[in-house]
């Protein structure tokens, strides 16, 4: 599975700001406190907005990134190709900036970043974070161009329990960081926040081939690439759809998508949008973090293809929820035995499926039972017209790099409104308002 993988290498004596403990964090829309920010499309269902860095500030495309609680941009140092002709962060421009001088590297599968940690201000959608732990990157490989770095969503990484190495050779002692994660240093510095769950979801946009009921369009087809991640499965062609509005509640955060002549989708903090949502949140219990799991991740025991597959899941076999990925990736060996099933050709330079087009009314719903919930998928939103005219589909389920555990992108977390509580350790999933009754579902276990 592509686990996002940490760990800190040797310091340079610097010392380091503590951070504030009551600071203007955000502006309010109204007296609710309620917060909004908006969010681009950056490539195949993944989001992002502008973030502000440092004083005065840089600007940065950055993709929300539920894999890790550790920000990044590319740094004014880094010479690889892919950081060439990009927005870089340079240091010395700023007027707040502490330079620890430990260095962080973060794997992405086949991706890796080496990043220099840094204390700067942090803003975005009106939320000023000062001593904002993030890396400016001085050496990249596998990303390529369509965002400039990756703003922490996921479960922050605890730099105290992270293992740092200190050089005896030039006396070098260790310095204590804040935690890493956006939303989650927002919360504790005293921002007034009331919660900080933090959710997402989208609305009728038939990005990523989806149409308002979740059908596929034939205008779906795919190009040469992702951007976010290199060993994710091409970028497809997006298409309109309709837009509608919200008022937003106490208790989470989330974003949705609109018309092209407005934001692709907003961040709101401080509430969960009720108004948003059909019937209950499903919540699941993450993984156990004592595990040495820092992921958004949640048990998943067994797949139903309705009675024509079921596959027994392994022992602990957990599915990782990323918005920075756009497939559902699958063990590798299921993959295989699934597609095999149900006629897929297997795609070496893609790791993803082809199947005829004329095949998928007759394919059955995905199952995945994850922790106390079962969530149900009719086969319309785990396909992709590649080529109406040659009946050319193929699957949003892709070949993993794990024997054991799963990756839920985009293809899946756009389908509901998603919902993260780091300090419960829950994630919450709940059906958009305005849903069709499809076939897709969320079902309490104990009921099925």
């Amino acid at each position: 599975m592509r686990h996002t993988l940490l760990w800190i290498a040797a310091l340079t004596a610097s010392a380091v700001a503590d951070p504030l403990t009551t600071i203007p964090l955000f502006r309010r829309s109204d007296d609710s406190g309620i917060i909004r920010a908006a969010a681009d499309e950056l490539d195949s269902g993944v989001l992002g907005g502008k973030v502000l860095i440092g004083t005065p500030p840089q600007e940065f495309t950055m993709a929300f990134d539920t894999n890790t609680g550790f920000s990044w941009v590319r740094g004014s140092r880094c010479k690889s190709e892919n950081c060439l002709d990009r927005c870089t962060y340079y240091a010395r421009r700023s007027e707040t900036v502490t330079s620890t001088g430990q260095k962080l590297k973060v794997k992405y599968g086949e991706a890796c970043v080496e990043t220099t940690i840094y204390l700067d201000t942090v803003e975005f959608g009106g939320l000023s974070v000062e001593n904002m732990p993030f890396g400016g990157a001085y050496r990249m490989t596998g990303f390529d161009a369509g965002f400039d770095g990756y703003l922490g969503l996921g479960r922050s990484v605890d730099f105290n329990k992270t293992h740092i190495y200190s050089s005896a050779a030039q006396g070098l002692a260790r310095r204590d960081l804040p935690a890493s994660s956006f939303v989650g240093n927002a919360y504790q510095q005293g921002t007034g926040m009331e919660s900080a769950q933090f959710g997402m979801f989208t609305t009728g946009s038939s990005d990523n081939g989806f149409g308002s009921s979740g059908a596929v369009t034939e205008d779906d087809a795919t190009s040469d690439g992702d951007a976010t991640n290199p060993s994710t499965p091409p970028a497809e062609d997006q298409t309109s759809g309709d837009s509608s509005t919200s008022e937003v509640t106490s208790g989470g955060f989330g974003f949705f998508k609109r018309h092209y002549d407005e934001p692709a989708g907003y961040l709101v903090l401080g509430g969960i949008d009720k108004s948003a949502i059909k019937g209950k949140v499903a919540y699941i219990d993450l993984v156990d973090s004592s595990s040495g799991s820092a992921n958004w991740e949640v048990p998943i025991s067994l797949v139903r293809f309705d009675m024509d597959l079921i596959l027994q899941q392994k022992k602990h076999a957990k599915a990782l929820i990323s918005t920075s990925q756009n497939f559902i990736y699958m063990p590798y060996d299921q993959a295989d035995i699934f597609h095999e099933v149900f006629g897929g050709k297997f795609q070496e330079s893609t790791k993803t499926y082809k199947v005829k087009c004329s095949k998928i009314k007759d394919m059955p719903r995905l199952k995945l039972y994850l922790g106390d919930w079962a969530v149900e998928v009719p086969a319309q939103y785990w396909t992709r017209v590649v080529d109406a005219p040659t009946d050319c589909c193929a699957t949003r389920i892709a070949r993993g790099e794990s024997d054991r555990d799963w990756i839920l992108g985009t293809s899946f977390t756009n389908l509901f409104y998603t919902t993260f509580d780091p300090l419960e350790e829950k994630l919450g999933l709940a059906l958009k308002k305005g849903q069709k009754n499809d076939g897709l579902k969320l079902i309490d276990k104990s009921q099925d």
